[in-house]
């Protein structure tokens, strides 16, 4: 695990208006009980479901699933705002958290992956879903030319590894 305290984060500036309530949507669908649908624009997302640090109260995401090792049972998820993010410093208060994929709900443990690890599985990921990676990146304001401007720009990511706490 990658000490917190150092990593970066790519995304500097947090979503407003109306970019904020887009990246919403999904969530918001999801507890509607209409997720799943998400593989039709050619994405898998992860909803996770954390304590609030603070209020104790739920609180709910909806994370792009970079990677899953069907051997290992890990999803390899990614935090646009690094340690910044209130759900990853929720699962930092409350580790074990409550994560679905598709059907499949589970309770969930954590590790940030090294800055190394990251610019490897995003040109991983990439090289699986171009179209989507650009578009995704794009709305979020990062753009990238080729694989190795974006393996370098992932080092500013952090993405985790997401294992299901029965394993």
């Amino acid at each position: 695990m990658t000490d917190n305290n150092t990593l970066p984060s790519v995304l500097q500036k947090r979503p407003s208006g109306f970019l904020k309530f887009f990246l919403k949507v999904p969530v918001y669908l999801h507890r509607m009980g209409m997720g799943g649908w998400e593989w039709m624009i050619g994405a898998r997302w992860m909803f996770i479901t954390t304590i609030g640090r603070k209020t104790g109260k739920k609180c709910y995401t909806m994370v792009d699933v970079i990677e899953y090792d069907k051997t290992t049972d890990t999803y390899c998820i990614e935090a646009a705002y690094g340690q910044r993010a209130d759900w990853f410093r929720n699962i930092q208060a409350n580790p074990v958290f409550q994560a679905q994929v598709g059907r499949r709900k589970f309770a969930a443990r954590a590790v940030v992956l090294s800055p190394e690890e990251t610019g490897k599985k995003m040109v991983d990921f990439y090289r699986s879903r171009p179209a989507y990676t650009k578009a995704v990146t794009a709305v979020i304001g990062l753009k990238f030319k080729d694989e190795t401007e974006l393996k370098q720009m992932s080092k500013g990511m952090m993405l985790m590894e997401v294992e299901p706490e029965d394993n």
